[in-house]
């Protein structure tokens, strides 16, 4: 036998004779081998949060109280944030509007204002600063002082409302007298199908581009362009799951994009069209274009999902601390910070 082999085994009898002899050697050896297993298991905790989330850690998500011992929860269906000192929620049942100022709520409903604001769908401002709403059966505007509403619009959902420089507004309607208004020199002009060659009457959400031209979502013919009195379906070539589209937008370099029940993103840039899907399966219920030119999509059913031109983050119940996955509207306002409702009256904020 060898002097190595001899060597080797004197030091195996010695070690474990002196291991078995010292219990603070035995001690520490344990604790070190405890710490070791639980350092491994955390490891892989993280990376599973990781792959299933892509971003860690999660967004924290802060709420935005409007709730007082006059106003009560309610389930918010349109976000128009402009600033810190201008607010306005709709509310989706008959319960109006809510106006912040900066330091403190206001309610406008048919007490004060003679309207019955039921259901409210789109809230903006055009370049005069009147304030334009929608709801499910009518289009009002306020100058800051009166409130009007307009007849020609008694009794039409109004979905959406687009601004095209001053004085032009575009207004959405979806029912049996669907299609959509526009307003030119003081002159309301509407487009449905017993009058025009509009393919549809189904209008969720509309758009206008840098160079004015209309876009709509419809309920059941996909994507809709309107432009120099002409009317194109443009969707029909993509190999869509739904041709129910439940919101359109023009994002900042000009490029449309739009969100399907289907949980499906279109893209239209220079004469291409891109088709996403999600995944989610959900429909998507608000896009709105961050500060950083990432797509934010809410959905009903699937929480917030971010595209930013290459990879997809869901954020959820389960991976981001999230209330719940049903999100009714999203906005965003000057700052660039995100606000979302959810059912039960809750609004959240989130900066990107």
């Amino acid at each position: 036998m060898s002097k190595r082999i001899l060597f080797t085994q004197f030091k195996t009898v010695f070690l474990c004779n002196y291991w078995q002899s010292s219990p603070f050697l035995m001690k520490t050896i344990r604790f070190i081998s405890a710490f070791t297993i639980l350092a491994y298991c955390f490891t892989v905790l993280l990376y599973s949060c990781k792959q299933k989330n892509e971003e860690y850690p999660p967004r924290i998500w802060s709420e935005y109280a409007y709730t007082s011992s006059t106003i009560a929860y309610r389930d918010i269906s349109a976000l128009f944030i402009e600033n810190e000192h201008s607010t306005w929620f709709g509310s989706k049942g008959g319960e109006g509007l809510l106006y912040n100022d900066g330091y403190k709520w206001t309610v406008f409903g048919k007490s004060n204002t003679g309207i019955n604001f039921d259901s409210i769908t789109a809230i903006t401002r055009d370049g005069n600063g009147i304030l334009w709403v929608g709801w499910n059966g009518g289009l009002a505007i306020f100058d800051g002082n009166q409130w009007k509403e307009n007849s020609l619009f008694k009794g039409l959902c109004v979905t959406s409302i687009a601004v095209a420089g001053i004085g032009n507004i575009t207004a959405g309607i979806n029912g049996e007298k669907g299609g959509i208004a526009e307003l030119q020199n003081n002159e309301w002009t509407f487009y449905t199908l017993s009058n025009s060659e509009i393919p549809s009457g189904k209008i969720n959400s509309l758009a206008s581009d840098h160079k004015q031209v209309l876009w709509l979502a419809t309920a059941d013919k996909g994507i809709v362009k309107f432009n120099n009195n002409k009317w194109d379906i443009i969707s029909d070539s993509i190999p869509l799951l739904s041709d129910d589209f439940t919101k359109i937008m023009t994002a900042t370099d000009g490029s449309i994009w739009s969100g399907s029940v289907a949980s499906q993103l279109t893209q239209f840039y220079n004469n291409t069209s891109t088709l996403f899907n999600t995944g989610a399966s959900k429909p998507i219920t608000s896009l709105v274009e961050a500060s950083d030119g990432s797509m934010w999509c809410s959905t009903f059913g699937a929480g917030i999902i971010k595209f930013d031109g290459i990879k997809w983050t869901s954020f959820t119940a389960d991976n981001a601390a999230l209330p719940t996955n049903d999100i009714i509207t999203m906005a965003k306002n000057a700052s660039g910070i995100l606000f979302f409702s959810i059912p039960g009256g809750k609004v959240l904020m989130l900066k990107p």
